[in-house]
């Protein structure tokens, strides 16, 4: 039965509260992982972005969603928006395991919520010839947005009959989506946000059956908000 590292990590838009770049290879590199779900990905119009430094470094194939232009509100202050047209900021999912089938699943939009339309970014994964897939999220930060989105994408992955794991920031503590992905299980437990002094989870690795957690562990702090989650798990078809 194949072991896999999965990870995740919200790199703010690679800045820290400064709006200052820090070093997203370093922390990527760190985390060590077979899959990588990150989120708050910003990709400036027509430029580079630092997931692109990681790839190159690391290796690997990456995934990415946009979710919204990088010029909304919720930008970091210290960040000015570039000028000409609008650049994004999504999700992506790096893995160096082959990457089977990508899809994306419809989340809904939550009331007073400034993306338009909240999507779970999927590759189904082929680990030694067993597949599993991987759900990278950014759920809602309003509280009656979560739940439901992280329910309805918990629904739509046991649909594809295949162990899965949901991956991302979901802005909302591990026991108040306990009760709506009560077939799932956290692989890792430990506060990760804010991430100088951290008193609360809203990162999550949430397994589904069929995957055993070998081992699981909140990583030290980077330049970001929040700190990243590793876990080590057993696949098992």
């Amino acid at each position: 039965m194949p072991e896999v590292t999965v990870a995740n990590f919200n790199m703010h838009w690679g800045v820290d509260a400064k709006g200052r770049p820090f070093d997203v290879v370093d922390a990527c590199r760190r985390l060590d992982a077979d899959v990588l779900g990150l989120e708050e990905v910003w990709r400036p119009h027509g430029g580079r972005s630092v997931v692109d430094d990681v790839v190159d470094t690391l290796g690997g194939t990456l995934l990415e969603l946009v979710l919204a232009p990088d010029s909304f509100k919720s930008r970091p202050k210290r960040v000015p928006v570039p000028p000409g047209a609008p650049g994004t900021w999504g999700l992506g999912l790096l893995t160096r395991l082959p990457v089977h089938d990508r899809f994306e699943i419809d989340l809904g939009h939550a009331p007073g919520d400034e993306v338009a339309r909240r999507i779970a970014l999927c590759a189904e994964l082929d680990a030694c010839g067993t597949r599993f897939v991987v759900a990278v999220v950014h759920a809602s930060h309003r509280i009656y947005g979560s739940p439901p989105q992280l329910h309805r994408l918990a629904r739509a992955l046991d649909t594809r009959g295949l162990p899965s794991v949901i991956a991302g920031d979901c802005n909302m503590w591990g026991a108040v989506l306990a009760p709506v992905l009560r077939t799932r299980r956290r692989a890792v437990r430990g506060a990760t946000w804010p991430a100088r002094h951290p008193h609360s989870q809203i990162d999550h690795l949430w397994v589904s059956e069929g995957i055993e957690v070998l081992s699981g562990e909140v990583m030290p702090r980077t330049g970001s908000d929040h700190r990243p989650i590793r876990a080590r798990i057993r696949i098992c078809p």
